[in-house]
């Protein structure tokens, strides 16, 4: 019993990895995908309604939105990826670092971590990016100074759990240096809670950048890029529905399918963690 519910999980990984996959490959060829210039307007054809010509309708400049979508996807997607392998690394270096060595160092990093994670993220994130100014650039760094602190003290505890083990004694023993102990004897113990977290945290950080960009703090026009789509087409959820509707589904989709292969993946690497959470 247990063996075929471990085949299904491995079996609905790799669907979920297909699809992800998938939307990946049209993100990063989405300048060769595009049916219609995503830039390019005519206003002849403002707020035209979903048809067999423009699937999904045009905006009120008369731009695809189907075109716009696509190429949404690369700025939203990629953006969002870039974030999390960017946190993930700079927070589990700090972790393991602190975790490692302790002392007075541990103690003012881990205090300016709490600096971090005792204001609200995004309200943190909006202030940041107000200071900074707006461009996808700046909301990137707004949100990878308040997402950070997770990742560091994820790989804290974990090293300080490690560090005093028996095979950490017996690689100090045989001359290894304190690098080689962290990169080759620690690292590989932890990778797999870390890289967990991560792909957990790509779905949040889709809406979380299309947040910010929806509040005018992110990606600006006419980038395509699905939060500042939504942001400008909010006045007309009443009288071109679609307008909004087909960056919204989008995002949607895209972050549901994140999140299930999050889910899957922790189901995978971690069935412990399934059983307590079951």
């Amino acid at each position: 019993m247990q063996k075929q519910v471990r085949n299904n999980t491995k079996l609905k990984l790799i669907v979920l990895f297909i699809f992800v996959l998938g939307l990946l490959i049209v993100a990063a060829l989405a300048s060769y995908l595009v049916p219609y210039d995503p830039y390019e307007q005519d206003l002849n054809n403002a707020l035209q309604p979903p048809d067999r010509v423009h699937i999904l309708g045009t905006d009120r400049y008369g731009r695809d939105l189907l075109s716009r979508v696509i190429m949404g996807a690369q700025t939203t997607i990629y953006s969002a990826l870039f974030l999390v392998a960017f946190i993930t690394v700079i927070g589990t270096a700090i972790g393991m670092v602190c975790g490692y060595y302790g002392g007075i160092l541990d103690s003012v990093v881990m205090r300016i971590a709490d600096i971090f994670l005792a204001f609200p993220g995004m309200v943190f994130a909006i202030a940041v990016a107000g200071v900074t100014g707006g461009g996808i650039l700046n909301a990137i760094i707004a949100l990878a100074c308040i997402s950070w602190p997770k990742f560091a003290r994820l790989s804290r505890s974990q090293v300080i759990m490690m560090k005093n083990m028996d095979y950490i004694a017996a690689a100090r023993l045989a001359g290894s240096s304190t690098g080689a102990i962290m990169i080759r004897h620690i690292l590989p113990n932890i990778i797999g809670s870390v890289l967990i977290t991560a792909v957990l945290d790509i779905g949040t950080m889709i809406m979380e950048l299309a947040g910010l960009s929806f509040l005018g703090l992110g990606a600006a026009s006419p980038t395509a890029e699905w939060g500042s789509m939504m942001s400008n087409g909010r006045s007309m959820i009443q009288t071109a529905p679609w307008v909004i509707l087909a960056p919204g589904a989008a995002i949607f989709i895209t972050v549901v399918l994140f999140n299930l292969l999050g889910d899957t993946v922790r189901d995978v690497l971690d069935p412990k963690q399934k059983k307590v959470n079951g």
